[in-house]
């Protein structure tokens, strides 16, 4: 009876082949198993046998709405292009930076400001000795009054020769002298008027020599040429100094400009007066398009734009590093999807899942696709994807082409 018994268990195995799920075949091979070993202790009725060998195999073959996988879905949306964000990196400069000296030698007599000082534009930064200016004026001034008075002398000549020459040609046509002596006083009439004309010279110069000492002079007073900040001293007092040789470093207070280098594709698509996007850290600010320098860098091979920063308390110091934030349109058809959506194909390739009505159910298709862009946790991809596709937004890891599946409120 134990071996008939398994004979027909037997059978219902071999019926069990014909169904094609594969869990279901382990599962009623396991209590196939069990049920065998039950008949060889010889302590069970063979009616209670079949009575749960039949429930066994109902509840194998009962379709279970819970074995379908619960999976969440997002809707494809044909979108005409994506945007591209683009971050170029450059320099925050000073609108003016200078190196301040004298125009002369001399010993610096006095310097008023420190480092890090704040000067508005015409305060007195430092000076020279002005001693040595002072008697070099002062021997200008009397080399102009030495020039004036020989310009006098040379006038009073020029007056007496005149007179002479006019008596000498009424003489002349009287009879009452010769015509050497008239021409020796003619000619000396003419150097006396050459004389005028030296002494007139010599004045010009000790005048201009007179105003050369008073410009050096007041180039001893080294100013302020706009509102600034001291960056570097480098000369203390004391200390002799050489023509044009650096005392200060200043740089212009509150005006800052960016310096960004963009290739050269990106530079045809930029407006002189629009505002651009900068951030420099956490801060976010504005800048706006002064112009395009016209030669290409040949180290980093793009063009240097300059953008006028604001001259807020705020802007970011001289030297500090600043980025250009540039959006760009891109007119690619695609879709955007989760980027937990994308599953890795074969050969490199992006597959994602799409939940397709299979009847009254609903299986999952693989559709390949290509990826375009990528943002943070989302991509933009184009493909085998149709408008309004359910695409399988998270979990791909879990299921397989051709499964069943219910799909999530957001098909």
């Amino acid at each position: 009876m134990a071996a008939q018994t398994r004979y027909v268990c037997n059978e219902h195995i071999v019926d069990m082949r014909y169904i094609g799920v594969k869990k279901m075949m382990i599962y009623a091979g396991d209590k196939f198993g069990a049920i065998n070993r039950l008949l060889r202790t010889r302590r069970v009725v063979p009616a209670f046998l079949a009575a749960n060998v039949l429930l066994l195999l109902w509840a194998c073959c009962m379709p279970s709405a819970q074995a379908q996988l619960s999976v969440a879905v997002t809707e494809a949306k044909l979108e005409s292009g994506y945007e591209v964000e683009r971050v170029y990196g450059g320099e925050v400069r000073a609108g003016r930076t200078s190196t301040l000296g004298f125009r002369h030698a001399g010993e610096v007599h006095r310097i008023h400001v420190q480092e890090g000082d704040t000067v508005a534009a015409g305060a007195l930064l430092a000076e020279l000795d002005p001693e040595p200016l002072r008697a070099a004026r002062e021997q200008a001034v009397a080399g102009l009054r030495h020039a004036q008075a020989q310009l006098q002398v040379a006038e009073a000549a020029v007056e007496l020769a005149r007179e002479t020459t006019r008596r000498h040609r009424d003489l002349l046509e009287k009879g009452h002298t010769s015509a050497q002596r008239f021409d020796e006083v003619r000619l000396d009439l003419a150097a006396r008027e050459a004389q005028v004309n030296v002494a007139q010279a010599e004045r010009a110069r000790a005048e201009a020599g007179l105003r050369v000492a008073d410009v050096d002079l007041e180039r001893s007073r080294l100013l302020a040429p706009y509102p600034a900040r001291i960056q570097t001293r480098h000369a203390d007092e004391g200390a002799m100094l050489v023509p044009g040789q650096a005392v200060l470093r200043i740089v212009e207070e509150g005006r800052r400009e960016a310096r960004i280098g963009v290739p050269v594709d990106v530079a045809g698509t930029l407006e002189t007066g629009a505002r651009y996007a900068f951030r420099n850290g956490e801060q976010r600010l504005e800048g706006t398009l002064l112009q395009l320098l016209p030669e290409v860098d040949p180290r980093t091979r793009t063009l240097t734009a300059l953008f006028d920063l604001p001259a807020t308390e705020s802007a970011p110091p001289a030297g500090s590093l600043i980025e250009l934030t540039l959006t760009r349109r891109i007119a690619d058809a695609g879709f955007w999807l989760p980027l937990a959506a994308l599953s890795e194909a074969q050969r490199g390739l992006w597959s994602v899942f799409v939940v397709v009505a299979d009847g009254n159910e609903d299986r999952v298709e693989r559709r390949l696709v290509e990826v375009l862009h990528n943002a943070e946790n989302r991509v933009f991809v184009r493909g085998t994807l149709a408008d309004g596709d359910a695409v399988v937004a998270t979990g791909t890891q879990r299921i397989v082409p051709g499964q069943l599946v219910v799909a999530g409120a957001g098909r």
